[in-house]
């Protein structure tokens, strides 16, 4: 009974304080409550308590007011556990949690839209940066933003045909690790395959083979694409956002590794698995991992796999030869122009 009576006269006071002052104070003298406060608590020991609620419970307030806060105290991974506010039209997370990593709805005022969905993220060895799918940075509090990684895998890379591939950082640049064994551009145009060696040798526009024909080499060696469909300004043969390497561009990468007498070893896959023996000169710390898938020439012939790897780059030489780099079982990373009628393998380079 005494403890009910001074719960009431504890109300009372705070209402007639209300009426008189037009703010209330917990903590706080009443000359010291801010003026843009109706109600204000202050404390060093404890802390203010919403309501704490299910989220079943939460859904079933009547007609909340715009303002209104509770925490929620189940969840799941699109409606976390926390404090969450009435916006006017639904109930959103304080600190946009669910816009973050959910698939449904936008919550958050700070928060992304839920169907936006970062995957793949990959943390440097060098930085606490989040590098994420599509290239660029987030800033999360407490995350410094630093330059991208100079080695080490990135996010895999999806083409428009649904292949996936490994990626790689290799100084200011991010690779594909594996060869390219899209059909079509990244526009959906269909690239030509063309198997007859006459109707090769004959092209003068984009095609594109596997070695000697044979579509289990897809697997293990991507297509081999005459310089006509890797030229190509219109329809892009690589995912979007990348493309094929200029010349210059592979400079900048053989340079990086030390240049044309060493890069090679840098470069190719270890083993002999794809390479012909010995390969022991190989190393792959790069991780580019080049693999002897050989080339079709321009009179249609294949040459042998296991003996060299080719690689258009985007760079014309001449009307009919444009420039390629290439590896052998040595430690170096060549460079040479050929036909554009050749068939040579591709790896495309982030934008």
């Amino acid at each position: 009974m005494k403890k009910t009576v001074l719960n009431i006269l504890t109300v009372a006071t705070l209402f007639f304080a209300s009426a008189a002052n037009a703010q209330v104070g917990v903590g706080v003298p009443a000359g010291d409550i801010h003026p843009s406060a109706e109600f204000e608590v202050k404390s060093t020991t404890k802390g203010f308590l919403p309501p704490r609620m299910t989220k079943a419970e939460r859904d079933a307030i009547v007609a909340p007011a715009a303002g209104l806060l509770v925490f929620q105290t189940d969840g799941d991974v699109t409606n976390p556990t926390g404090l969450y506010f009435y916006n006017g039209t639904a109930w959103k997370n304080g600190l946009g949690a669910t816009g973050a990593v959910g698939s449904a709805g936008a919550t958050g005022a700070a928060g992304k839209d839920g169907n936006v969905e970062f995957q793949n993220f990959k943390v440097s060895t060098t930085s606490d940066t989040l590098y994420l799918t599509n290239g660029n940075y987030v800033i999360i509090p407490g995350i410094s933003l630093s330059n991208p990684p100079t080695s080490g895998f990135g996010p895999a890379l999806v083409d428009i045909d649904g292949n996936s591939y490994k990626t790689v950082y290799i100084g200011k640049q991010q690779w594909m690790a594996e060869n390219l064994k899209v059909s079509k551009y990244n526009d959906g145009k269909i690239i030509p395959n063309v198997q007859d060696n006459t109707d090769w040798s004959n092209l003068t526009t984009d095609a594109w083979s596997t070695i000697n024909n044979d579509l289990s080499n897809n697997t293990r060696f991507g297509k081999l694409y005459n310089w006509f469909a890797v030229s190509a300004t219109t329809n892009n043969i690589c995912p979007t956002g990348w493309h094929v390497p200029t010349d210059a561009e592979w400079d900048i990468l053989i340079n990086y590794l030390g240049g044309n007498e060493v890069a090679g070893s840098k470069m190719k896959q270890v083993g002999t698995s794809n390479w012909n023996s010995p390969n022991d000169i190989s190393t792959n710390s790069s991780l580019f991992t080049a693999l002897a898938g050989a080339a079709r020439y321009s009179d249609g012939n294949f040459g042998a796999i296991g003996h060299d790897g080719n690689f258009w780059s985007s760079t014309e030489n001449e009307a009919s030869n444009s420039w390629l780099v290439y590896f052998n079982n040595s430690a170096i990373a060549g460079k040479s122009d050929q036909s554009k009628k050749w068939g040579l393998s591709v790896r495309c380079l982030r934008d």
